[in-house]
């Protein structure tokens, strides 16, 4: 059903709720985990990168951040696990974003 949400939202050229409904999405392929589910996931997060968005929308561009650092993970590539989990965490410190910095924390 996420994918069916998801696909209605890019063809109708995203809304504020494609972020939300990606990472839905992602996170349930990520923990599903096969190869073609990652696929997938990388698929969706280049899906949410493309949508054009004003400069600043920071909701759009944290999400991305914390869906690439997940995938990341997934592939168990540290360096950019790091990478990513560090630009989030900076991220929701400094929008003082209280849910999405328990969120960076609880990333080991």
């Amino acid at each position: 059903m996420a994918r069916a949400v998801v696909d209605d939202l890019f063809d109708s050229g995203g809304c504020i709720w494609s972020a939300l409904a990606t990472t839905v999405l992602v996170e349930a392929l990520l923990q599903r985990g096969g190869d073609a589910d990652l696929e997938d996931a990388r698929a969706a997060i280049d899906c949410l990168a493309a949508v054009p968005t004003d400069p600043g929308f920071v909701l759009h561009e944290i999400t991305l951040l914390r869906l690439q650092a997940l995938l990341a993970r997934a592939h168990g590539d540290d360096a950019a696990y790091a990478h990513f989990r560090d630009g989030y965490c900076d991220m929701a410190r400094t929008l003082g974003f209280e849910g999405h910095i328990a969120w960076a924390e609880a990333m080991p």
